[in-house]
């Protein structure tokens, strides 16, 4: 088990509004990233945002493959940290986050080509992880600008 990161001790990246979130635009949520050196590495952490209220965090080192923590907010505060990427489900014109204690379904616009299938997350049958966000600058991982490099991500400048 791990805890939540501190962003007192890590500096702002990048923010980006309207990420995509598996293959799909979610108008209204916006990725904050932050860094921090931690030894030979480079930490990060993903803060996502709906329409300015907390979502969910991801966070891990610059160059994984994929997020190592994910942990959630809602009325309660935040959830226990998982291992892993956040639990994201493609739906058409929407994406839904697994949060463990609710199921928050956020409208999205698409941007990659449709597809029935969804990484299997690591809470249950049916909940995939998250796609590449907007920004492609290893932020976070090897092909990414926060989590998971799991599937198509829109390019921005």
């Amino acid at each position: 088990m791990t805890v939540l990161p501190r962003l007192a001790d890590f500096r702002p990246h990048r923010t980006v509004p309207d990420i995509d979130l598996e293959g799909q635009v979610v108008p209204g949520l916006t990725g904050e990233f932050f860094r921090r050196p931690d030894g030979d590495r480079i930490a990060t952490v993903g803060v996502y945002r709906y329409r300015g209220a907390e979502l969910f965090m991801a966070w891990g080192y610059v160059g994984e493959p994929h997020c190592r923590w994910t942990a959630y907010r809602d009325d309660a505060g935040w959830t226990a940290p998982h291992e892993g990427c956040p639990r994201v489900r493609r739906e058409p014109g929407a994406v839904t986050v697994d949060t463990g204690r609710d199921r928050v379904t956020l409208p999205a616009q698409a941007t990659a080509p449709e597809d029935t299938g969804t990484r299997p997350g690591q809470a249950g049958a049916g909940v995939g992880a998250v796609a590449p966000p907007t920004v492609r600058d290893e932020s976070h991982t090897a092909d990414s600008g926060s989590l998971c490099a799991t599937g198509p991500g829109r390019q921005r400048g």
